[in-house]
């Protein structure tokens, strides 16, 4: 995509940019567990995408100063092709560079620096949406700092806004704490964006906290008491809102396990140059479960176990003890993409019956005026016909003949009009999320 005079936005990911780093390859293969063998990764980049993803990643910034400058620093770089890149498998990739809070600035609550990386986050969402969304659905991902900042763009713009709802495909958003009602999907931070619960359900938010067994009462992330809250509004009652945990194992229509994707050439750094199969999944080490305790609401991370599987603790490499925060996008990262595939497949088979159930009202619509007007025109051409047979055996004949062809159109405009009806409930029932 040919760049746009009215866009100020530094990409780091944009369609047809010439340093995209969304664009390098998606190849390589699965580490197989025992009694399985290593398979190439099932991964292909599509010409037309039919969505695009809007992407804002964690805090990496080494800088010095508490927001970081627009420059594609090598952890920016890193963190974006491991937890970006793959997603272009299913969709264009929009991943802006913004003004984040860096290491040497404060997260601790909403700081001015956090408000000064929100509106740049903003910017470039509202530049994405003015320059290139151009009507396409779109899906929003984040982690960490990019979450809590897609988090309030959802409360801020989408929730607020159906018109942008109708193209909100769904929001990928871990370790951020955003919040719902204990033991339900919607309430919470948003009134229109539910947390996802079933397969295949789009307009909703996939949102977790990963660690290995119970937080603890001081954790970071999963509880509303402690930790991480960067918004603007107070912390909400934790005897009344929890930490949204959605489970991405189980929303992909599998079976608890997670898929995890890693690229190896940029597991620690930036490569002076990337391998052709670079990335690697790890198919039935982690298995996962939604656990609440002692105020926490988390995603449980514990192993599978199968018999004599020595595959590496991909996890390990950078988790911080039992806390999984930093490697839990990549941890899940096949499953997440299998959900984005899922709700696209559904956000288009809804949009295609809206806009077939709209074509079918206006079809029905005229079809019932074609039917009203000969059915009254049937009918006072038998009313006629009668009269006229009182009159004269010849004239009666003649007129009973000329209501028969009048009539001639009700039956199969009536069957049409039936027929027309039926796909409406057809096309109604489809278009309801």
């Amino acid at each position: 995509m040919a760049p746009n005079a009215a866009d100020s936005t530094t990409w780091i990911c944009k369609p047809g940019q010439a340093d995209d780093l969304c664009a390098g390859t998606i190849a390589g293969a699965s580490i197989a567990a025992p009694g399985q063998s290593s398979e190439p990764l099932p991964y292909t980049r599509p010409a037309n995408p039919p969505i695009d993803c809007f992407y804002l990643y964690p805090t990496q910034s080494e800088q010095s100063t508490p927001n970081s400058n627009l420059d594609k620093d090598p952890p920016i770089k890193r963190v974006v092709v491991q937890q970006a890149r793959m997603f272009s498998s299913v969709c264009n990739v929009y991943a802006p560079m913004y003004n984040q809070v860096t290491y040497s600035g404060s997260q601790l609550s909403d700081t001015p620096e956090v408000e000064v990386a929100y509106a740049s986050a903003k910017a470039a969402f509202q530049s994405y949406l003015d320059n290139y969304n151009n009507g396409r659905p779109f899906v929003m991902i984040g982690h960490s700092q990019g979450s809590a900042h897609t988090g309030r763009l959802i409360d801020e713009m989408i929730d607020k806004d159906a018109s942008l709802r109708e193209r909100f495909v769904g929001a990928i958003a871990p370790g951020a704490n955003i919040y719902v009602p204990i033991g339900k999907n919607i309430g919470g931070m948003y009134d229109n964006v539910p947390a996802c619960s079933e397969v295949g359900q789009f307009g909703c938010l996939t949102a977790f906290s990963s660690y290995k067994g119970d937080p603890g009462p001081t954790a970071a992330f999963s509880r509303l008491d402690f930790g991480y809250w960067i918004y603007p509004e107070a912390r909400p009652d934790p005897t009344k809102y929890e930490a949204v945990c959605t489970n991405p194992a189980l929303l992909d229509g599998g079976n608890g396990n997670l898929l995890p994707l890693v690229n190896f050439d940029y597991i620690s750094g930036v490569p002076a140059t990337e391998s052709e199969k670079p990335w690697a999944s790890e198919p039935d080490y982690y298995k996962v479960s939604c656990m609440r305790q002692g105020g926490a609401h988390w995603l449980d991370v514990s192993k599978v176990g199968i018999e004599g599987d020595a595959r590496p603790d991909l996890a390990a490499i950078v988790a911080s003890g039992t806390n999984y925060h930093v490697p839990e996008v990549n941890l899940a990262e096949g499953n997440l993409i299998r959900i984005t595939e899922l709700q696209t497949a559904s956000y288009l088979k809804h949009a295609d019956a809206v806009k077939k159930l709209g074509v079918a009202k206006k079809k029905l619509a005229t079809a019932k005026k074609a039917l009203v007007k000969s059915t009254r025109t049937c009918k006072k051409a038998t009313k006629a016909a009668k009269k006229a047979a009182r009159k004269s055996t010849a004239a009666g004949k003649r007129a009973k003949k000329a209501a028969r062809k009048k009539c001639r159109p009700v039956a199969p405009q009536a069957i049409k009009v039936g027929k027309l009806k039926a796909q409406v409930k057809k096309y109604t029932k489809l278009s309801q999320v």
